[in-house]
This record gives structure tokens, C-alpha cells and sequence, in this order.
């Protein structure tokens, strides 16, 4: 099943910790709108880099798919019974199967005051390293997902080298 990828807006409280994946043909019902709600769903766009400087630029060589829609895959293979996504790293272990690599994102922290982020935890995702876009309108900022960075200092910095793109496997058994 292919389709379009989905989370909480960026900056407005409430849904889920997950990103979602919502069918290209969606089979949605009749009913009447209530009056309290956990949470939108919005669609999710890439956003590899910022117009006010280079921290978020994509990986040297790939296609430009800055503020385009993400669009997502669920996968079943069935002599395959286990799926493993690893982070900081482009190989699977031995007797594993590697289905993709590419680059670990996640959704943005949107400042709200001088020191204090808004912050809502978002499922780590590995994004292909040449992916697709979706079709659609671009550029809404609603929902947007960053290429996530390693911090050294906990994480040794001799082994992590601070600020660059976390690479990521996922892999099948």
C-alpha cells in the first residue's frame, strides 16, 4: 500500500506520537463533526533546509524535494517475518536482508519564547536516500519532518561526529 504521510500539525497540541499512513484513496465515513478533538492530521513535507542558512541542507547529489509532500509505504514480505530499522548506519546485520538506507528525520521543535521550545515526540523515520515525493500542493508548513543531527558530548565524540545527518538501514529477516 502506497500513500500520503501524515501527523500532528507542528505547532498545535494534541494527536499522536507517530507518523501515519494514510491510503492514496481514502475510505472515510459520514458523521457528524464532534465538538472536542484529540488532534488534526495534516500532511507531512520535507524540509531539508532553511532559506536562512545551511544547517538543513540534503545530502550532496539527491534530488531537490525541499517543502514537497511525503509520501510513504506499508510493506509486507512474506518469507520475511521481522523488520529492523537501525540508526547510525547503512548495513544490516548478518542473515538480514537490506530493503533500503537512507537518512533518519523526524518532526520539528517550533520555538514559542526566548529559551523554550514546543516539543512533541515524533516516531524516528528512515527516509530513503533518494526518495519520493508525493503529489500535492507545496509548501503549507503544517506538518514537517528535519533531518535529524547527532549532539556529541553523552554520545562519545570520537565515535559521533556533531552535526552531521544520522545515516539509517532498515532491514528485513
Amino acid at each position: 500500500m502506497s500513500g500520503y504521510a501524515a501527523g500532528s500539525h507542528r505547532s498545535r497540541m494534541g494527536g499522536g506520537s507517530n507518523y501515519l499512513c494514510l491510503p492514496e484513496e481514502p475510505q472515510l465515513r459520514n458523521h457528524t463533526k464532534p465538538g472536542v478533538v484529540a488532534g488534526w492530521l495534516y500532511g507531512i513535507e520535507y524540509w531539508t533546509h532553511l532559506n536562512r542558512g545551511s544547517i538543513h541542507r540534503p545530502p550532496t547529489g539527491t534530488k531537490p524535494y525541499q517543502a514537497k509532500p511525503t509520501p510513504c509505504a506499508v510493506c509486507y514480505v512474506p518469507q520475511r517475518s521481522a523488520q529492523l530499522m537501525i540508526p547510525a548506519s547503512n548495513t544490516c546485520p548478518v542473515g538480514w536482508t537490506r530493503e533500503y538506507d537512507g537518512y533518519l528525520m523526524s518532526e520539528y521543535s517550533q520555538p514559542v519564547g526566548i529559551l523554550t521550545y514546543y516539543h512533541r515526540t515524533t516516531t524516528y523515520i528512515c527516509v530513503d536516500s533518494a526518495p519520493e515525493v508525493a503529489t500535492g500542493p507545496i509548501y503549507q508548513i503544517q506538518a514537517v519532518i528535519l533531518f535529524v543531527r547527532v549532539g556529541c558530548g553523552t554520545l562519545p565524540c570520537s565515535k559521533f561526529t556533531e552535526g552531521l545527518n544520522v545515516p539509517c538501514v532498515v532491514c528485513t529477516k
